[in-house]
């Protein structure tokens, strides 16, 4: 799981029904990692990962990356 996956808001449903995998692919994808990286680094097919991210973005309600990355680093901002 990435690192800041833990401190990811914990009163949000979505973040606290994502799967292992989703959360991994959220912390790459949140570090502003293209799908190819993304599956590559995983060892999963890119095809996979758009799944992930299709799930990834019901789950927090959001429609695009830039959208998740704001929802799951809302709470990080200094």
């Amino acid at each position: 799981m990435p690192d800041n996956a833990d401190s990811w808001p914990d009163n949000d449903i979505g973040v606290q029904t994502m799967t292992r995998r989703e959360a991994e692919v959220t912390g790459l994808v949140s570090q502003g990692l293209a799908n190819k990286v993304v599956a590559k680094q995983l060892g999963i097919g890119e095809g996979t990962v758009k799944i992930h991210l299709h799930n990834i973005y019901q789950k927090l309600h959001v429609s695009n990356r830039v959208e998740l990355i704001l929802s799951t680093t809302a709470g990080h901002r200094t």
